[in-house]
């Protein structure tokens, strides 16, 4: 078997990998996976292509007359900041995913990915349900009718755990009998499953969705068991894409996008604060064109407010 690396509790196997993606050396294994919750988990079984093909493919648009090339990481991060996305589309990531029916919905919403999932017409379905656990146990939110409030407190988190537990057993023992004791279809009995019962996926996508499902489902609006699952799925596949992977969590992930009248705000708060317009010097890691850009910007941006 294949060694097995662990690297912040993601086991990482052996792999072979170039320019055209990466394969685990023992077919048996994937080349990373991480468990989630007490009976899910994420597994990244293969990518193809690699920074190096994304490079590759930006770079056949130049033709006679190009004069200067830019290193695969700053040619990457220009595609990513000014979203030219297509080169990123030639790269794809490939997982095997156990997970709750209820994630897995929401999972399956970004339709931009192929998905070939567990049928329960043609199997019997696992009898594993997910339990939400003291830390993701919380009471609805008095703000926001999709998000959770205040933490359940410990003198009721056994009692409504066992409510749970109650209500899925339940199913499951009745999905049991109808199979067995009554030898009703396997597609009929599944009926009575709940949302919590675990299905089993096969999910690949190309990478510049795979980022736009990413900074979807990593957000902090998003439910907290599918934000488990996308953060997992990023960790199992960011050292196989470091540069777009950098390039995306600058100028995506922890960006923002103003809106006009955000712009208009920031143009008065800054005439407030420095009417000389003496912006600050270059030293937070851009580059002269980001920051010639910015610096416009936020002159554009002051000019606006007057």
């Amino acid at each position: 078997m294949a060694e097995i690396i662990n690297d912040d509790g993601i086991l990482r196997c052996e792999h072979v990998a170039d320019k055209f993606g990466a394969r685990p050396t023992n077919e048996d294994t994937a080349l990373a996976s991480l468990p989630v919750h007490d009976n899910g988990h994420v597994s990244l079984l293969a990518t193809y292509g690699s920074d190096q093909l994304i490079v590759d493919a930006a770079r056949v648009s130049y033709g006679k007359g190009t004069t200067q090339k830019r290193s695969p990481a700053a040619l990457i991060r220009y595609l990513v900041r000014h979203k030219h996305t297509s080169p990123l589309e030639q790269a794809e990531v490939t997982f095997f995913l156990r997970a709750p029916i209820f994630v897995v919905r929401q999972i399956i919403r970004h339709r931009t990915a192929n998905v070939n999932e567990y049928s329960a017409r043609y199997s019997e379905l696992s009898d594993d349900f997910y339990l939400p656990g003291r830390s993701h146990l919380s009471e609805q939110s008095t703000n926001n009718k999709q998000g959770r409030g205040k933490k359940v407190g410990d003198d009721k988190y056994e009692k409504i755990q066992m409510e749970f537990v109650q209500a899925q057993q339940n199913a499951f023992d009745t999905y049991g009998r109808l199979l067995k004791d009554h030898n009703v279809a396997r597609e009929l009995a599944r009926v009575v499953t709940p949302v919590g019962a675990y299905t089993e996926l096969y999910w690949k996508c190309d990478l510049h969705n795979f980022m736009h499902f990413l900074n979807l489902r990593m957000d902090d609006h998003a439910q907290r068991e599918v934000r488990d699952y996308a953060n997992a799925m990023y960790a199992c596949a960011k050292p196989h894409f470091p540069h777009a992977f950098k390039a995306w969590e600058d100028y995506v992930r922890n960006s923002y996008t103003l809106s006009a009248a955000e712009c208009k705000m920031l143009g008065a708060a800054l005439r407030t604060i420095d009417n000389n317009h003496s912006w600050p010097q270059n030293s937070y890691g851009m580059t002269d064109r980001e920051y010639a850009d910015f610096k416009f910007f936020l002159e554009q941006t002051c000019s606006q407010s007057e």
